[in-house]
């Protein structure tokens, strides 16, 4: 099913839509999974205050930061540019 997208005037495609919604929803289901293994890390941490599991902690975040980072950005990008298309203009904005 096609529409017309009034923001940028050309044909939304509203299965491209629901195929880039899922990669985003897939993106954000990957990063519940990292929370996840990283929460094990904290758990250990909270259950055992020692300096290596403290130290463990800081390297897991260090290390998982950026992929944390990329999955949140990736899933950002994505529903923004699927509201972009799909959100009519405000009256004032079309007026500029």
């Amino acid at each position: 099913m096609k529409k017309i997208s009034p923001t940028i005037k050309k044909p939304l495609d509203l299965g491209d839509s629901l195929y880039d919604l899922r990669k985003a929803k897939g993106a954000l289901s990957a990063l519940c999974d990292e929370l996840d293994e990283f929460g094990i890390s904290v758990c250990h941490f909270d259950n055992n205050h020692s300096h290596d599991n403290a130290t463990l902690v800081a390297l897991e975040a260090l290390r998982d930061f950026d992929t944390w980072e990329c999955l949140v950005f990736c899933a950002r990008d994505i529903i923004t540019d699927q509201i972009t298309a799909i959100d009519l203009p405000e009256i004032d904005e079309v007026n500029k």
